[in-house]
């Protein structure tokens, strides 16, 4: 998916502001840097209740993995499975904000990429690195 596909899904959900957070690999499609195969969200407990009585169906994706998962979307509630865990504040209060749509910075995902440490992981922390490198100061 590139940068308009996931804005436009990820606004059709209608979450409150300040209730959820973009993760993954969908920062990296919003710099366009890669696509996203799918959209990771870390999501306030509230929502997460609404998520999962409105029908999103839980999946066991490994320890502490469990997320809910509707169309291409996957909604945490937590983000404890690596070593790196920020709550939904922690992030939102370093958020890069694209047409009203929050995703986490591009630090967060590398510290939580760097924690998890699969192949897509690494090749990532590669794009992550390089455009941080190349940004003006």
């Amino acid at each position: 998916m590139n940068k308009q596909k996931i804005i436009n899904k990820v606004k059709a959900l209608n979450f409150p502001k300040n209730s959820y957070i973009v993760f993954g690999s969908c920062p990296l499609a919003i710099l366009g840097l890669r696509e996203a195969k799918d959209i990771d969200l870390l999501v306030s407990k509230e929502v997460h209740e609404n998520l999962e009585k409105s029908g999103w169906k839980k999946i066991n994706k490994g320890l502490k993995d469990t997320p809910l998962t509707y169309d291409v979307f996957e909604a945490h509630d937590n983000w404890d499975f690596s070593h790196y865990n920020p709550t939904l504040s922690d992030l939102l209060s370093r958020a890069m904000e694209v047409d009203g749509v929050p995703f986490a910075s591009l630090e967060d995902v590398r510290k939580w990429k760097e924690g998890y440490g699969r192949p897509c992981d690494v090749a990532d922390i590669k794009l992550i690195n390089g455009y941080l490198e190349q940004r003006p100061a």
